[in-house]
């Protein structure tokens, strides 16, 4: 059972879900109103952000205090990867650094449809081998990331198989979208259960991101892709969201291969509940887990 906070909070969800907002705001607007949305959040008082320009990509150094761990997390935001940036996502980021005690690094990758595939992952390729040359060793970095940034932080680990470079120690990934062509049984079988997302709303990010002919690609939708060497993985994700078998399916794949792989589906939660963790217990108890894979992932080291 969940608890009496989550049912409120869903509940007015499904009362704010309104399918003409996705279909008809312009993008532009979205985006917009998500930073502005975001622009007067209240961060943790213990961290400190330092703002950097990398390979000309705005991004966030997310710095807690007391860290003294070589360890650090390199973060993908979500946001369909039309929207969203290092701003939006700054309060749940800062949150995982000042509960890890972990540097967390974000960056603003380029947007689609403006930038559409691949220039985000060429990007972050370029990134991940600058923090790389800075200093930084590939087995003390930790990938997050929810939602479609799930998609490029899993690609991002592809290509560097691919290409034969040293790869990340582990991943954690909220509700992630790793399947463009939607071939998931949930998008269907969850449609009238998710209260935050509309099928619609994930073919406008399919179409934004890519030509439909790479919905299939593996740097694409990393779903399709060899989890064989891969970092350990650990997944959480709400039983009655649209994206469920994407989070299915990569546990099932990644198992095959023996990748150490954990999935955490939580009853009745939303995608991407973890930014609710002031107000709703499972959010807050998602993010100790999430904290606990970390601290098992450096003990391992």
């Amino acid at each position: 059972m969940i608890s009496k906070e989550a049912v409120t909070a869903k509940e007015k969800l499904f009362q704010n879900k309104n399918l003409e907002d996705v279909i008809n705001t312009p993008l532009k607007i979205q985006r917009e109103e998500w930073e502005e949305s975001a622009g007067n959040v209240k961060l943790p008082e213990n961290v400190k952000i330092e703002e950097v320009i990398i390979r000309d990509i705005k991004a966030d150094w997310i710095i807690p205090e007391f860290t003294e761990s070589e360890y650090v997390i390199f973060y993908f935001h979500g946001g369909g990867l039309n929207q969203g940036s290092k701003l939006t996502h700054r309060k749940l980021v800062s949150e995982i650094a000042n509960r890890s005690k972990l540097r967390l690094f974000i960056h603003n990758y380029p947007l689609a449809p403006e930038n559409p595939y691949p220039e985000a992952l060429n990007k972050s390729l370029e990134i991940y081998l600058q923090l790389l040359k800075s200093g930084i060793k590939a087995e003390k970095i930790i990938l997050g990331s929810d939602s479609s940034g799930s998609a490029l932080a899993l690609a991002l680990i592809l290509l560097l198989k691919q290409k034969k470079y040293s790869l990340p120690k582990a991943a954690f990934l909220f509700s992630p979208m790793l399947d463009f062509s939607l071939s998931g049984v949930s998008v269907t079988n969850n449609e009238h259960l998710d209260p935050k997302i509309f099928k619609e709303d994930l073919e406008l990010t399919s179409k934004y991101y890519c030509d439909k002919k790479h919905f299939k690609n593996p740097m694409v939708s990393p779903i399709y892709g060899d989890f064989s060497g891969f970092p350990p993985l650990f997944i959480q994700v709400g039983s009655e969201e649209l994206l469920l078998s994407d989070s299915l399916t990569l546990k099932e794949k990644a198992s095959n291969v023996n990748v150490p792989v954990k999935l955490e589906i939580w009853e009745g939660m939303w995608h991407v509940f973890q930014t609710r963790f002031e107000s709703i217990p499972e959010a807050d108890q998602a993010l100790n887990n999430t904290v606990d894979f970390i601290n098992t992932i450096k003990a391992e080291a």
